[in-house]
């Protein structure tokens, strides 16, 4: 088992998807991070002891996170106080309505440091949004 000073610079991907796109998403950043992804579909009790940084990320359905996200935010306060808490959304807004809703959810679900992906954006060939690079080198700083 690694020290505990190591092991608490781990990253933890918690998701919740409806479409896929969310999943994909949080999939690829995992992968490129090392980190860990729980997708909130199949799992909704997380033990998230060994993780200093937890990146969320939904889709927005009528301008609202997905409620299994927000149902877990809920629940789970005790255990995310302390924790660096990022979020990435992923909605079919342009830039600008985008960044609206970004600035929407994120002071709802009370994470400042959030990020968004447009449905209409250049994407690479594995169909990721080319702006997920930039995304997950901030995210590997933390």
């Amino acid at each position: 088992m690694p020290p505990r000073d190591e092991k608490m610079t781990n990253k933890a991907i918690v998701y919740s998807s409806t479409l896929g796109k969310t999943r994909k998403i949080a999939k690829h950043i995992a992968k490129e991070l090392g980190a860990d992804s729980f997708d909130l579909k199949k799992q909704t009790i997380i033990n998230l002891s060994e993780y200093n940084h937890v990146i969320f990320g939904t889709g927005i359905h009528a301008g609202k996170p997905y409620r299994a996200l927000v149902d877990f935010l809920n629940n789970n306060k005790e255990q995310l106080s302390g924790k660096k808490r990022s979020l990435f959304i992923s909605c079919k807004l342009d830039a600008e309505r985008g960044e609206e809703q970004l600035t929407k959810v994120s002071k709802e679900l009370g994470i400042n440091d959030a990020f968004f992906f447009p449905s209409k954006s250049e994407k690479d060939e594995n169909g990721i949004d080319v702006s997920l690079g930039s995304f997950i080198k901030e995210m590997s700083k933390r």
